[in-house]
């Protein structure tokens, strides 16, 4: 039996190094105004499906084992497990010293401790806090003006006499797009996952890519809003074999994970998709809101390359788009978000985007939308399942850090 071994600062349990067949790690970046909602999904899983090969894996940073209620503790990983006897079990595998959740080194770490500790022939990820889809670290909520490490680190590569924020983002010659809520504040705030969140720290998708490194996972599930974007899953692409996400927000209830558990281990990702879809659909009024999309990562080159076409022919149009007619992802006037296909029919015309539609209905396997997201209005014939950026109004700042993505530079929506 090989133990794994005690630092000073860090108390993990014996372990026996048992390789299985898969391991899932649900990584909680809960620290925030979530945790409540984040205790509801962690009972869920340990109410659902258990496999006897395999292991569940949760990291989390406040939640109480006896309880199952969330407070403020240091960070864990979590075993669930069935005992011989087919009972059930909740076990602390390892203690963290204190980490901020939302970083690329503590993620790193887990990720790397998670396999070491419950070693796999395969592994799956699921991401759970708050998603701001392809967009800087902050950017909501950052002014780049303040004397904070991360503002001066946003400052970097912010033009000169730009500001960051949801109401004061720049925009060209102050054009407002679509109506902002009434009082700058959105009422249904609290029904959505607005990755990470933790005492003012966020990850972007860089930071998610660097912790991963070069563990390869079967899947990676992004348990946030805003985050099947076009960008995220080509960025992620050789990070995984396939991306389960949202173009749109995701409700609190986040994924019925008393379900889809067993999907994940069993290689059942369009189902994983389905079942996110029919809890949602079985809901009613506002809670009837959901958008999911499952992506086969080996084939959006394919995407990338039909794309790339489009854009050499029809780029300089993007300007003149007129982007209130392309299905939208966002409420409010957070235009960074529309759908993918549409967007390129609506720039290119229908007759052109034939091969482009080909080649996103094999890397899109499953897709599904109840119609709405709350207030928003989703047309299920226009929804292809991921969301893009289009850059109209040109957003300076937007244009410097989208030029990062290697989505970006195969297709060169955006040149230098």
């Amino acid at each position: 039996m090989a133990v794994f071994q005690s630092c000073s600062k860090v108390e993990p349990k014996d372990v026996v190094f048992e390789e299985k067949e898969k391991t899932i790690l649900l990584y909680f970046a809960s620290h925030n105004n979530l945790s409540t909602d984040a205790a509801t999904n962690i009972s869920k899983i340990i109410s659902g499906y258990v496999p006897s090969d395999g292991y569940i894996v949760m990291y989390c940073n406040n939640f109480d084992l006896q309880t199952r209620q969330m407070k403020d503790t240091l960070p864990v990983l979590v075993n669930v497990y069935k005992d011989k006897k087919g009972a059930v079990q909740i076990d602390t595998i390892y203690k963290f010293p204190y980490q901020n959740s939302c970083t690329k080194n503590a993620m790193k770490s887990v990720i790397n401790i998670t396999k070491t500790i419950c070693p796999a022939k395969e592994y799956g990820l699921v991401l759970w806090s708050h998603g701001t889809g392809w967009l800087p670290a902050g950017y909501y909520t950052l002014d780049p003006s303040t004397s904070s490490d991360e503002g001066k680190r946003m400052a970097a590569f912010a033009p000169a006499g730009n500001t960051f924020g949801r109401a004061n983002a720049p925009r060209q010659s102050g054009q407002t797009l679509f109506p902002e809520p009434e009082g700058g504040v959105d009422p249904y705030a609290h029904m959505v996952k607005s990755f990470g969140s933790e005492l003012g720290v966020e990850m972007s998708v860089f930071d998610i890519q660097e912790a991963i490194g070069d563990t390869h996972f079967d899947f990676i599930a992004l348990d946030a809003c805003l985050m099947g974007g076009i960008e995220i899953a080509y960025q992620l692409k050789d990070c995984c074999d396939y991306v389960i996400s949202s173009p749109a927000e995701i409700l609190t209830d986040s994924f019925p994970y008393d379900k889809v558990i067993e999907r994940m281990f069993n290689k059942d990702y369009a189902g994983v998709a389905k079942d996110f879809y029919d809890y949602y659909n079985a809901q009613s009024g506002e809670y009837r809101s959901a958008t999911i999309s499952t992506v086969k990562c080996s084939e959006l080159e394919a995407v990338a390359d039909e794309a790339a076409k489009l854009f050499a022919v029809h780029r300089s149009d993007i300007s003149s788009l007129d982007v209130t007619k392309v299905q939208r992802y966002f409420r409010f006037n957070d235009h960074w978000f529309y759908d993918f296909k549409d967007y390129l029919d609506n720039l290119c015309g229908t007759s052109e985007t034939t091969a482009l539609g080909e080649a996103l209905q094999k890397a899109v396997i499953a897709k599904y939308t109840t119609g709405q997201m709350i207030s928003l209005i989703i047309d299920p014939a226009k929804f292809s399942g991921l969301s893009s950026y289009i850059n109209n109004p040109v957003e300076a700042t937007l244009t410097t850090y989208y030029q990062k993505y290697a989505w970006n530079e195969k297709v060169q929506m955006i040149v230098p």
